[in-house]
């Protein structure tokens, strides 16, 4: 066994050192991807409509305080006075000529040259279309810029129809970020940490960081600075990337898998013993791949779910932690909307998400997702304090203000197993930084 504990290894530590560790209310908000309908007998269009009428509801206001009361709101079925300034509400859809499609693949095969594997789906004859219930109508004017959006994202569009029945955009109404309610003032630092991508499945590189990782979680390692740092943690929460096993060509390597799983649980009741842990999914750990993913089943996890602290949580998550909102994803929609368009870094791609308040603007699109069919599960409905994104290729940070006065801890949280970096963030002033866990 990697990591040789008991039940009792932490807490004796710490007995040791006589380090007292803090506690703060907890509350996970992940209800909406918990118990999402299942339906699979149902058309994805249903998702859509969904979140097309939520949005209906958000932008109004926004809309009329933007533009007042001046022009019209109209169904794309409504338009009927050509040149006529309105306002339209739909679903933007991106038209990319190299966007994957089997069907092409299936009507051409014959005649396709094997190609080099595409990463990135952009081409400048992109067009822009928006989608209602009934129809759709194709967008021209300088006021989106094609490159920066993805399909699925909902917005008020200001402009007018021409006789060639295409929509001049003269001005654009994003939904924004969502009310976020008042901050708690805390008189003491109180940190979270995130990591993500330790790839259990991969040990030989990490496994020296990982040991590290769990001396200085334990208060075994480091400054008394350090130390005293340590027992103002009080929560780790593991955005995805636990497992991250590989396959071989007959499928996945049975031997490895279980070894990588009994590490995991050993980690994770080690962990577990000294603060709270939450335990995301993400698409290459062993669960279903359709977001939102429900948690690990209890079967991986024998000695870690011993522990009351040891949590497994949903992915998107979300939870109250000391009155502070945190939401996040495993990198999934991020890395998705950064395929599909010119938004070329994961931070910018998380603003993006805020300024749409949607997490998964390309599910289903690009995405695998469940079929829902009454709600969208992936709409912003509270502002979050904290923002993160799971197996981003390096840390990065940056408070995102919103138009009424939000704040927003944006943290891109790096691949541990490539970076061995962790990400620390007080509660007390959100202040963010990382960690290396590593000899250089």
């Amino acid at each position: 066994m990697l990591f040789k504990v008991n039940s009792n290894t932490a807490e004796n530590a710490f007995a040791i050192r006589e380090v007292e560790r803090q506690n703060v209310p907890y509350t996970d908000s992940s209800k909406r991807f918990y118990e999402v309908s299942r339906d699979f007998s149902k058309q994805y269009a249903h998702i859509y409509s969904a979140r097309l009428n939520t949005y209906r509801n958000i932008l109004g206001p926004i809309i009329k305080k933007k533009w007042s009361d001046r022009y019209k709101i109209l169904k794309l079925c409504e338009l009927r006075e050509k040149g006529t300034t309105c306002v339209i509400i739909g679903t933007l859809f991106k038209l990319q000529k190299l966007k994957p499609s089997i069907l092409k693949e299936l009507s051409d095969q014959l005649e396709i040259i094997p190609q080099a594997p595409r990463t990135h789906f952009v081409h400048d004859s992109d067009s822009l279309v928006l989608e209602d219930e009934l129809q759709r109508i194709k967008l021209v004017g300088e006021s989106i810029d094609i490159h920066q959006v993805v399909t699925g994202v909902v917005c008020g569009l200001l402009g007018s129809e021409d006789e060639d029945g295409i929509f001049t955009i003269k001005d654009v109404c994003w939904a924004g970020s969502s009310i976020q309610k008042a901050l708690p003032k805390l008189s003491a630092d109180r940190y979270i940490v995130l990591v993500s991508g330790l790839n259990a499945s991969n040990t030989a590189d990490n496994m020296f960081s990982m040991h590290l990782f769990l001396e200085w979680l334990a208060g075994l390692s480091g400054t008394s600075e350090y130390q005293e740092e340590v027992s103002k943690i009080v929560r780790v929460i593991v955005a995805g990337g636990v497992f991250a096993y590989h396959s071989t060509q007959t499928g996945v390597n049975e031997a490895e898998f279980v070894s990588s799983v009994e590490l995991m649980d050993t980690f994770a009741a080690t962990v577990s013993g000294v603060t709270p842990l939450d335990l995301m999914p993400s698409s290459k750990d062993p669960t279903g791949i359709m977001l939102p993913q429900k948690p690990f089943h209890y079967c991986l996890f024998p000695k870690a779910v011993e522990y009351k602290s040891f949590n497994r949580v949903s992915n998107p998550y979300e939870c109250d932690i000391g009155g502070f909102t945190c939401l996040g994803t495993s990198g999934e929609p991020i890395k998705d909307i950064m395929r599909y368009s010119k938004v070329n870094n994961s931070l910018e791609a998380m603003k993006k998400t805020l300024q749409w308040r949607h997490l998964a603007p390309t599910c289903p699109d690009t995405i695998p997702c469940t079929p829902c069919t009454d709600t969208d599960p992936f709409i912003i409905y509270n502002c979050p304090a904290i923002y993160f994104c799971g197996n981003s290729e390096e840390f990065s940070t940056e408070i995102y203000k919103g138009d009424a006065g939000q704040q927003t801890r944006i943290v891109c949280v790096p691949n541990f197993c490539d970076t061995k970096t962790i990400a620390l963030i007080n509660l007390s002033n959100l202040e963010c930084y990382s960690m290396k866990l590593a000899l250089n």
